[in-house]
């Protein structure tokens, strides 16, 4: 299958998530800044929509000598299932719970359309 038309550009105002069908698939979309990121909507774990779950920017923490030391990459968004916050990469699909993914797709605007690309690859 090759890419599929799923609305204008203007249609995805930023940092908000919006659910798609796609070729029989249900996609949560989502722009951030000025890449815009597609990844199964249906949580692995029990099938939740994560067009309906929370974004935030991917955190991560480490130990030091005075404590926990937490950071925050903009650049890295995140979306949390609605039902019990697993986190998922808008980026990969990757979970911070290990063994769990969704699958991301590659998308990209062509002529103020944006394009979701569900073949392989």
């Amino acid at each position: 299958m090759g890419s599929v038309d799923i609305g204008a550009e203007e249609d995805f105002p930023d940092r908000t998530m919006r659910h798609v069908h796609a070729g029989g698939i249900e996609i949560a979309v989502c722009r951030w800044g000025t890449e815009i990121f597609a990844v199964r909507s249906r949580c692995p774990h029990q099938a939740a929509l994560l067009s309906e779950g929370f974004l935030q920017v991917a955190l991560s923490s480490r130990l030091t000598p005075d404590g926990v030391e937490v950071d925050a990459d903009a650049a890295e968004p995140v979306v949390l299932c609605p039902w019990h916050r697993w986190e998922f990469s808008l980026r990969t699909g990757e979970s911070t719970c290990p063994g769990y993914r969704v699958r991301a797709y590659p998308v990209h605007v062509d002529d103020g359309r944006v394009l979701i690309h569900l073949g392989r690859g």
